[in-house]
């Protein structure tokens, strides 16, 4: 189901013994709709670094989950607003396996996927470029009960990035520090290199919760070692964040070079897509 309120379009899907699930239209619309006029109306607060915010306890649920995300991962760059399409997508599951009875339920934000799973199957799950939206032949497998979540940030998404990185995909017990995470380590995959050109995101954007912050327009051509060091430094954070145990894993790709987290002990696995059981290479 294709869900469109505001500035939110959500896919939402459900199974129940192996039949798509009937959702209600009107009644989604609604929380949506109620969800997205809480985060309005926090927005000064939302828009502040992490590290500005000490009271939580009168703002709404969706603003302390966004809070609190990006503090886990990193108040002292990030504002609240790298974990909203997580932090909303993550709501509206939890609202939906209250009210209805799913086996599997998924709700995508834009590329940022809350997901509950009580069928016990193994979940695929693709990756897509951010700015094309067309599929990579790199899936997800994820073998995982219950609430996770999965996002995926890099240049020419929907959000302004500090760093080089195609694709940022981040698996988290939730999809609000996913997001955030994904936001974070696309960020750190930030070179120079003599085609990248940044602009101060205020120029770009006069709204932006990140106006002083230079932001990638333009990559150029990049080397290859350039490249490689961008992917390094993505995996170096991708390391940090779970080791403290923040994040499940992440997989950084850039121009065909990718690195990883994912290690014997994850519930996930790395596959190439047509049959293939290899891994991605690395740089």
């Amino acid at each position: 189901m294709l869900i469109e309120v505001g500035p939110a379009t959500m896919v939402i899907a459900g199974e129940r013994e192996g039949k798509a699930f009937p959702f209600e239209r009107r009644e989604i619309e609604a929380y949506v709709g109620q969800v997205l006029h809480e985060i309005r109306e926090a927005l000064p607060i939302l828009r502040l670094k992490a590290y500005r915010i000490k009271k939580t306890d009168y703002l709404p649920e969706a603003a302390k989950r966004m809070i609190g995300a990006v503090k886990a991962v990193d108040e002292a760059t990030l504002t609240p607003m790298a974990a909203v399409a997580g932090a909303v997508a993550d709501l509206v599951k939890e609202h939906l396996s209250l009210t209805t009875e799913t086996d599997v339920l998924s709700v995508n934000n834009g590329g940022d996927i809350s997901i509950c799973n009580r069928s016990g199957r193994v979940m695929s799950i693709g990756i897509a470029d951010i700015g094309s939206g067309v599929p990579t032949p790199y899936v997800l497998k994820v073998e995982r009960t219950g609430f996770f979540g999965v996002a995926t940030s890099g240049f020419g998404g929907r959000s302004f990035t500090l760093g080089l990185a195609d694709i940022v995909s981040v698996m988290a017990e939730t999809a609000a520090l996913a997001d955030a995470a994904a936001t974070l380590i696309a960020n750190r995959t930030c070179v120079e290199s003599a085609g990248v050109v940044r602009r101060k995101a205020r120029e770009l954007d006069p709204l932006t919760d990140i106006p002083d912050e230079l932001v990638t327009v333009d990559r150029g051509c990049l080397g290859a070692d350039a490249v490689a060091a961008a992917v390094a430094k993505g995996e170096r954070e991708a390391a940090r964040l779970k080791s403290a145990g923040v994040i499940d894993d992440a997989v950084v790709i850039l121009k065909g070079c990718t690195m990883h987290t994912i290690d014997g002990k994850s519930s996930v696995k790395l596959e190439v897509s047509h049959g293939s059981k290899e891994t991605c290479h690395r740089c």
